[in-house]
């Protein structure tokens, strides 16, 4: 279903597109600025020399003069054309400015849509279930909010960053709360220990500082509440979590800052280390999306632990990284299938081998994890038949609250993909504002999913249920715009489909209701 659009939406930005090419490998190696200029950027024409630049898609090194054929190909074709918008298919446009046709070439005569959203100067791709496709309002949100600059908070973050105390909190908080589900750590390394030694290399070094990054995103929800005596006036000026949020996202960023002067030393050799590193960097981008590309990094990893597998194969590893591999595949597999299932896009990363075909044991929270985004791919990608086999499988909800909570989230997220009635949609909204919720950059689009699917089931459901769950949704929505700011024009575009479904139904209860400072 494409997104609806008020106007045609704009051509390709074919500028747009040049300028998110890659740097050149001459450039990258020199480390100096990279342009765009086509056949061959600046630096290469000083230096007599082909503009190279690798090509992710084909795998290969190719010249910038090979896309300056294809630009040049592009432009003329589009001058022998009519407008562009008048050769697209009715349905098949995104507020997003790029159009594609339906895959001519599906076999089984489905036609499919693609699209395209434009994050930081490129294009990523979106399917047409995506929640972002699916918002109207989203074209337009670009207003990022700033976080107040605060001698208070830098104060606080100057006694707290270099804190034995609060260092801890954080690793045991992350060991708590991700490990058990995303088991990439060894229980013997020796930075786990309560005393950390004094000669610590630069693996380890960054590996913490990750683990410290992660888990100032864990602690607004998780976290012990400071006492009144020790509160900011930041808190006075913003809502508790607002604020709690606020400091501690400053603070993962120092530390994830920390992290980034090992990088290099950290990650010098395709082991086991190495996609231990690039796993934490993947997971710290599912919170803060601008410190990187997680969908890359996840990818990366795989291709890592395909190198390690082929080794394992020739008995070359140790027993213990043997296991540890295999922790790592989980995690792997889970990681591209959460960004997969949101974004609606193909996951490739092969489900890792099990004793069980499905394993939804509360005692092992990493392979009930697994298991849920196994049938979560499977769905996606299964035909009629296959669905229907895949929902008989489905776990019935946490409604005794069992679970630790983003394997709860994720429980009921997959009902809510796999079965999107009311009941699915419910179970969604409250377990994002449950006591310990791990909201990920990924949760708003759930939320909104499952509001949206809320709306849509006006006429089933009871006022007083609507109006809570409704303003549970804006609720979160509202608290993750301050941490990404699209969730506002989720937000909005919620707001907008509730309007409409009111007219359209007239309910009873119509402008009665009220739930906090929510009123529908």
């Amino acid at each position: 279903m494409a997104a609806t659009a008020s106007a045609s939406p704009p051509a390709l930005d074919l500028e747009a597109l040049i300028q998110s090419l890659p740097a050149c490998k001459r450039c990258r190696e020199c480390r100096r600025g990279c342009d765009t200029l086509l056949p061959k950027c600046r630096q290469c024409t000083k230096a007599g020399v082909e503009c190279m630049f690798y090509d992710h898609g084909r795998n290969e090194l190719l010249p910038r003069s090979y896309i300056s054929g294809l630009v040049d190909r592009v432009r003329r074709l589009s001058s022998e054309l009519p407008s562009p918008t008048a050769s697209i298919g009715p349905g098949i446009s995104s507020a997003f400015g790029v159009n594609v046709k339906p895959d001519a070439f599906a076999q089984d005569g489905t036609q499919y849509e693609h699209h395209f959203a434009e994050v930081k100067n490129s294009y990523r791709y979106l399917g047409a279930e995506a929640c972002l496709v699916k918002s109207p309002r989203l074209y337009g949100a670009h207003n990022i909010r700033s976080e107040p600059a605060d001698d208070e908070l830098d104060d606080w973050q100057c006694m707290n960053k270099d804190s034995p105390e609060r260092q801890n909190e954080l690793k045991q908080l992350y060991l708590e709360v991700v490990q058990p589900l995303y088991p990439i750590l060894d229980p013997s390394l020796r930075y786990l220990q309560p005393e950390l030694p004094t000669n610590l290399n630069s693996i380890e070094l960054f590996s913490l500082y990750m683990m410290y990054s992660i888990a100032c995103y864990l602690v607004p929800n998780n976290g012990k509440r400071q006492p009144n005596s020790q509160s900011s006036h930041l808190s006075s000026r913003l809502p508790y979590h607002q604020a709690n949020s606020i400091k501690y996202r400053s603070l993962a960023t120092q530390y994830f800052a920390d992290a980034m002067e090992h990088l290099e030393l950290a990650t010098l050799e395709p082991n086991i280390d190495t996609i231990r590193c690039i796993l934490l960097l993947a997971f710290n981008s599912s919170f803060d999306p601008l410190t990187g590309n997680s969908g890359q990094q996840v990818a990366l990893a795989g291709r890592l632990a395909f190198d390690l597998e082929s080794k394992r194969a020739l008995q070359e590893l140790e027993p213990n990284d043997v296991k540890m591999l295999q922790a790592m595949h989980m995690t792997i597999y889970c990681l591209e299938n959460q960004l997969a299932s949101t974004l609606d896009r193909p996951a490739l990363f092969p489900e890792p081998p099990q004793e069980t075909e499905l394993c939804f044991d509360k005692n092992k929270p990493a392979e009930y994890l697994c298991s849920l985004f196994r049938m979560q791919n499977r769905f996606r990608r299964g035909d009629l038949a296959a669905k229907e086999n895949v929902k008989k499988l489905l776990p019935l909800f946490d409604e005794k609250d069992e679970l630790v909570p983003l394997l709860r989230i994720t429980l009921h997220i997959t009902h809510l993909l796999l079965n999107p009635c009311w009941g699915s949609a419910w179970h969604v909204l409250e377990a994002v504002v449950s006591c310990g919720s791990v909201h990920l950059c990924l949760t708003p689009h759930w939320v909104y999913r499952a509001g949206a699917v809320l709306i849509q089931s006006m006429p089933s459901i009871f006022g007083g249920n609507l109006i809570q769950l409704y303003s549970n949704a804006l609720l979160v929505l509202e608290l993750s715009s301050w941490k990404w700011p699209s969730s506002a024009a989720l937000s909005a575009s919620l707001v907008d489909l509730m309007q409409h479904m009111k007219k359209k139904y007239q309910p009873d209860w119509l402008d009665k209701l009220q739930h906090g400072g929510v009123r529908i």
